[in-house]
């Protein structure tokens, strides 16, 4: 059935996860918002639930800057988880007195109600590993996927195939909490085991080490394997008296065996980290396991950008875990809710709307500043012009005026220079012509005169024209009369001025054109 689903190349599958894993690479780059992961606050709520106990922590973010503000964890006496009302109850009355309103829950289970497996698939489930983990984790685990949360983190990938931890637990057992926390207006967000969160506040400190780590209450103890900040294995137990016995060490020993055989096979020192609650003498542990013992107390443990007085009370790391699983960006938390999704990168709505805006709004600028600018520019000008109107008038009609006298002084002077003055012809034959000689007409065109009249004798006077250097080509244009009246030749002579042009009507075959 696998190579049903799995029967594509190795080769092909090879490609596919290399262009999937640039594929993310160049998304986290393009959806990076430094303002929500940076600038913006983020407070966060765990609450630990436990076999006797109810830890609650509060918690900050700011610039990358983590701080647990408060703390508190509450005991039990009949060694029994409370019920859902009561963690609600509990619950709701701390964050009143911290003035918390609706915060973000992280919830925090026992280890007892989950488990714990690590698994192998083809490297070919990697495009759609939510859905095949939810197919197969009935066969990874006792639950199917509509009975259990779960989640799950990738361990290592190489040679064809994906090594996973996944995490699963029975969905009837943390319903009822979920519920209860919801009604009261404190909606759960993220769910993790007490080991989970442990080992993140582990990481925090330790940076992702692998070690074994092993959490002793007065009535019960957790361990877990911890392989690249991920919990791989786990276990967990309680006590039949007042506290833990050899025999109970015993099964401590045989249970974390495999996982220090693990550790030396992939050449890591083993090494084991125990949390005790209670007056324990670890001895017996440490000559079975044969593997140095790290024993942490609560004043040993550090609280990230705590600043209030410990007093003596316990250090739930377990609530103090879930907070940093919330918080840190580097913690590889699991997040049971989820049932195998992982968070969306959502692109930065708001950055990107206001850059945008910034954008059109510089655009906007750089294209209407030039024209405002020229309209502001015409406007001055339009404003100059429209106050000088009157003036522009006065000067239009005074060069009309003026170009008016112009073209009259040009028409004077051509007529000048292409008319002769008939005053000056008339005197020029009055000059020439003797005072027996009286003229009846003289007409006179553009280069040539004509003139009639009566004289003592009128072949005398065609002499006397050629000999005047203002006409030429003197001649009778009609035969001369004896008036035997007057006693005297009526003539007609025409005449050219000197130095006008006559145009003559051209002639052709004896016929004028």
């Amino acid at each position: 059935m696998m190579m049903r689903i799995f029967g594509e190349s190795e080769a092909l599958n090879r490609a596919k996860a290399g262009a999937l894993a640039a594929g993310r690479a160049v998304g986290k780059a393009l959806l990076f918002n430094p303002v929500s992961e940076v600038l913006i606050p983020r407070r966060q709520v765990a609450v630990s639930l436990g076999i006797d106990f109810l830890s609650i922590a509060y918690g900050t973010r700011l610039l990358n800057r983590i701080r647990i503000l408060d703390y508190e964890t509450h005991r039990f006496q009949d060694r029994r988880c409370p019920t859902p009302e009561a963690v609600a109850a509990a619950v709701l009355q701390y964050c009143r007195r911290a003035n918390l309103k609706s915060p973000d829950v992280m919830f925090c289970v026992p280890k007892t109600w989950s488990v714990i497996r690590e698994t192998e698939l083809p490297a070919a489930a990697r495009e759609n590993l939510a859905e095949v983990v939810s197919f197969e984790l009935d066969r990874i685990t006792p639950y199917s996927s509509d009975e259990a949360y779960f989640d799950f983190r990738i361990l290592t990938e190489g040679n064809g195939t994906l090594q996973l931890a996944v995490t699963a637990l029975k969905r009837d057992a943390v319903d009822p909490y979920i519920r209860a926390l919801g009604e009261k207006g404190l909606p759960v967000g993220r769910m993790e085991t007490n080991l989970s969160a442990s080992s993140v506040y582990l990481n925090y400190i330790w940076q992702e080490r692998d070690l074994i780590y092993l959490d002793i209450h007065p009535g019960a103890f957790e361990a877990g394997c911890l392989r690249q900040g991920v919990v791989v294995a786990g276990c967990a137990g309680s006590f039949n008296g007042a506290g833990p016995d050899e025999r109970v060490l015993a099964d401590v020993a045989e249970e974390v065996g495999p996982w220090i055989a693990d550790l030396k096979e992939r050449d890591v020192a083993p090494r084991m980290i125990v949390h005790g609650h209670a007056d324990v003498r670890y001895e017996p542990l440490e000559e079975r396991l044969r593997i140095p013992l790290e024993v942490l107390n609560d004043s040993d443990l550090a609280i990230p950008g705590y600043r209030g007085e410990r007093g003596g009370k316990d250090v739930p790391h377990e609530a103090i875990g879930g907070v940093l699983a919330s918080l840190w960006k580097k913690s590889k938390a699991m997040n049971l809710l989820y049932r195998g999704r992982t968070d969306r990168a959502r692109p930065p709505v708001a950055l990107t709307v206001a850059l945008v805006l910034l954008l059109l709004a510089m655009g906007g600028l750089a294209l209407g500043l030039p024209l405002y600018r020229d309209h502001r520019m015409i406007a001055m000008i339009d404003q100059e012009v429209s106050s000088r109107k009157g003036e522009i008038k006065k000067i239009e009609a005074l060069r009309k005026e003026h170009d008016g006298l112009r073209d009259e002084l040009k028409a004077v002077a051509d007529f000048k220079k292409t008319k002769p003055q008939a005053l000056n012809i008339l005197k020029e034959l009055t000059v020439i012509l003797p005072k027996t000689v009286w003229l009846t007409r003289v007409h006179v065109n553009d280069a040539d005169v004509s003139v009639e009249g009566y004289a003592k004798s009128a072949t005398d006077i065609l002499p006397l024209i050629e000999a005047s250097p203002a006409f030429a080509k003197a001649e009778f244009t009609s035969p001369t009369i004896r008036d035997s009246r007057m006693n005297a030749d009526r003539f007609v002579i025409r005449m050219e001025i000197e130095g006008m042009k006559t145009e003559h009507p051209k002639v052709k075959d004896g016929k004028k054109q």
